[in-house]
């Protein structure tokens, strides 16, 4: 069974060096000038707080798209299909995470404490995406993560093998072009890029993308077609890739510790970066 990786054996921090130019987008803005320092720190075995809170619902809707389309939710056999012959990126939303931990100012983003982290059900999370897509033999040329460690553990539980880039998180017109680039770039023939971000910065870009549409955890499946086009497909759940791997699948997200309830809760005064 095939699962497309080539070994690292080295922190994955840093840009790839192969990447197209796009992706290497050199400066940040003045705030926040370079991406995290190599770490030595590792995700596996991270102390995660007993009492995480769940992730409050958004209730602020979001600025409006140039367009209402409706992403498609759910996978097939058909879809599953398409993946193995590539030509497809994966975004994953990061995995579940502790809301009682709130991201502080942190220009490096390399300091752990000063973010809100994956919560334990988040790691067994990303552990079953990982397995999934492993199962289904869903071919992948690289995995890129944002430089916060939430997005960074996800990809490391999940795949095992990531590099981080800002192009995923830094905010604003530059940014933000480049992102549309990137999805509208095709990966290697016949590979399939996987990106574990946030959903803030895809917002402005995906028509009929609401706040929380994408939840923790959720991956939009996009087919990029060039020239700053690109067609989101379908959203997947880590509970689709299970049911479509035949694999155990996380539980429920109202059965867990660091899960959205069911019902909305006060947001007053909750800042933009804690929806991410």
């Amino acid at each position: 069974m095939r699962f497309e990786f080539r070994s690292l054996r080295r922190p994955a921090v840093a840009v790839m060096a192969a990447l197209p130019a796009f992706l290497l987008l050199a400066t940040a803005p003045a705030d926040a000038q370079s991406l995290p320092p190599p770490q030595t720190e590792s995700c596996v075995g991270v102390q995660i707080a007993e009492n995480a809170a769940p992730a409050p619902n958004r209730i602020k809707p979001a600025v409006p798209n140039a367009a209402a389309a409706t992403i498609p939710t759910g996978g097939d056999e058909a879809l599953v299909a398409k993946l193995k012959k590539g030509g497809y990126i994966l975004y994953f939303r990061h995995a579940l995470t502790n809301w009682n931990e709130k991201d502080q100012n942190d220009p490096t983003l390399s300091n752990r404490a000063l973010q809100r982290n994956l919560s334990e059900a988040g790691q067994r999370e990303a552990a079953t995406l990982g397995q999934a897509i492993k199962v289904l033999d869903i071919p992948i040329e690289k995995v890129l993560a944002s430089p916060f460690w939430r997005c960074r553990d996800t990809a490391q539980f999940a795949f095992g093998e990531y590099d981080t880039t800002g192009l995923l998180y830094w905010k604003g017109p530059k940014f933000r072009d480049a992102r549309v680039k990137m999805l509208s770039t095709a990966p290697a023939s016949g590979k399939n890029l996987v990106l574990v971000g946030h959903q803030d910065q895809l917002i402005p870009i995906i028509p009929g993308l609401k706040r929380d549409q994408l939840q923790e955890g959720d991956a939009l499946i996009i087919k990029p077609e060039g020239k700053g086009k690109y067609k989101v497909v379908r959203q997947v759940s880590p509970f689709d890739w299970a049911r479509l791997a035949d694999v155990a699948p996380p539980a429920p997200p109202d059965e867990v510790p660091g899960s959205m309830p069911a019902t909305p809760q006060d947001t007053t005064g909750v800042k933009v970066i804690d929806k991410n």
